[in-house]
């Protein structure tokens, strides 16, 4: 089901931060560096209210998806989906050719748009030098990589 929610994807800033970190927690991601990538996250307001949110990590032509979260009484609606395929379209126009994640339950939505499993020991430096892969995802997240 698609929501009636306007999908006006915007850039965040800082004004956002505490909306980002409040909707990652309740859906039990990661948030404790969203300070650091602020210019990275997008997201879908409803009236004053954020309700979608992802992000991109950048170098080069390597970048890492992450924060693809959507509050409770909006999900499926197709939010995630239109956040990610958003965030799939930036990451090729910036040229990034390799996009990787780490996900603990979503590795089958996200079969979806064309990732695939692959060893954690196969991510480039960059992502497994990132404050995701190295302490705030767990050990047992799986990564996940797409060609683009």
């Amino acid at each position: 089901m698609r929501s009636s929610v306007e999908q006006q994807i915007i850039a965040l800033n800082s004004a956002h931060l505490l909306e980002i970190e409040a909707l990652l927690q309740d859906s039990e991601l990661p948030y404790k560096d969203c300070d650091e990538h602020l210019n990275n996250f997008f997201g879908i307001i409803n009236g004053d209210r954020l309700i979608a949110v992802g992000a991109l990590q950048y170098k080069g032509s390597v970048a890492l998806l992450r924060s693809i979260a959507v509050s409770p009484e909006h999900r499926g609606q197709g939010l995630a989906a239109t956040i990610t395929q958003y965030l799939l379209e930036v990451a090729r126009s910036s040229h990034v050719r390799e996009l990787y994640l780490l996900t603990e339950t979503a590795q089958r939505y996200f079969l979806k748009f064309g990732f695939c499993c692959v060893q954690r020991e196969a991510v480039p430096d960059y992502i497994k030098t990132t404050r995701q892969f190295e302490t705030l995802c767990p050990s047992s997240a799986q990564a996940m990589r797409l060609y683009l």
